[in-house]
């Protein structure tokens, strides 16, 4: 039985957006390998997205079977990150019925 999480991770454009994609696929989880694309990505055709303009942001974008979000988390936290107020997770759960943000670094205090 399948219980997906699908995600999203969404960072300043000022990020070296193919630095992170490296730096992410590095992680691993339940021994595969996370697989995740920019929305940006040269396989895909130019504006898919639809709207009247260009996306003038970093989102990347999966979908993963028994996936843990905290281990990711953790990860993120540990990469190099220009502007990691920035930082973005958004994620739904097979039986969510809406997206959520996970705090990658929280504020502080």
């Amino acid at each position: 039985m399948s219980r997906v999480t699908n995600l999203m991770i969404a960072f300043n454009s000022s990020e070296d957006s193919k630095g992170v994609i490296e730096q992410l696929r590095k992680f691993t989880y339940r021994n595969l390998p996370f697989n995740i694309t920019s929305v940006k990505d040269e396989k895909l055709p130019e504006s898919w997205y639809g709207g009247t303009k260009y996306l003038e942001c970093n989102i990347l974008l999966g979908a993963f079977n028994h996936f843990e979000i905290k281990p990711l988390v953790e990860y993120m936290r540990q990469m190099t990150w220009d502007s990691p107020e920035c930082v973005q997770l958004i994620i739904k759960e097979e039986w969510d019925v809406r997206f959520r943000i996970v705090e990658v670094f929280p504020e502080e205090q």
